[in-house]
């Protein structure tokens, strides 16, 4: 933008908007990477050229750079001159009068994301089938973002901003589906030793 002057017009609301915007997007494409990497692991995909440890070290590292760029979008969202959402607005569930139901899901997914994250670090003090069981909320935080992206993000409505959407939606629930169906059909006692 350029202002009459000659001067730039871009304002800290501008900045703030597109840090919001692409922080958020950014961090569902993460998000998606990360569940794409959960899921081709608990299906056991394997690969002599790509070994188990270094899947495990890249699924833990997308999702701590998933949840960075989540603290971007909720700092930028705080800091945000133009909206006010505030530190309440953008850290309580439904304390925002701005598309109350999409703010909410983002953040709630956040939390979950974040204690997910916190639990595969202390998987070892917590034991192996709590860990696995909190793990299972991966799936809410997934279903939450996306309902967040759509309900509450700007760029939904683009055409990219689509495609990024049903891109990931479509990636994830086919390898959900995938491991649904092999959960099933695995007897119970292999499949928990297994997955």
């Amino acid at each position: 933008m350029a202002r009459a002057d000659g001067g730039c017009g871009v304002t800290a609301s501008h900045v703030a908007w597109y840090t919001v915007r692409a922080s958020g997007y950014t961090a569902l494409v993460l998000l998606t990477l990360s569940m794409v990497l959960g899921l081709l692991l608990s299906l056991n995909v394997r690969s002599p050229r790509w070994p188990r440890f270094v899947t495990n070290d890249l699924h833990g590292f997308t999702t701590l750079v998933a949840l960075v760029f989540i603290a971007i979008h909720l700092a930028a969202t705080v800091l945000d001159p133009f909206m006010h959402f505030g530190l309440a607005g953008a850290l309580v569930p439904f304390a925002s009068g701005y598309r109350t139901i999409g703010m909410a899901a983002g953040i709630v997914a956040g939390y979950l994301m974040l204690a997910v994250w916190i639990s595969s670090r202390l998987q070892r003090l917590i034991g192996w089938r709590t860990w696995r069981t909190l793990h299972y909320a991966v799936f809410a935080v997934y279903v939450l973002s996306v309902a967040h992206t759509l309900v509450t993000g700007e760029d939904a409505s683009t055409t990219w901003g689509r495609w990024i959407v049903v891109g990931s939606v479509v990636v994830v629930a086919a390898l959900t589906a995938l491991r649904a169906l092999g959960a099933r059909a695995v007897p119970a006692k292999t499949a928990q030793r297994g997955a």
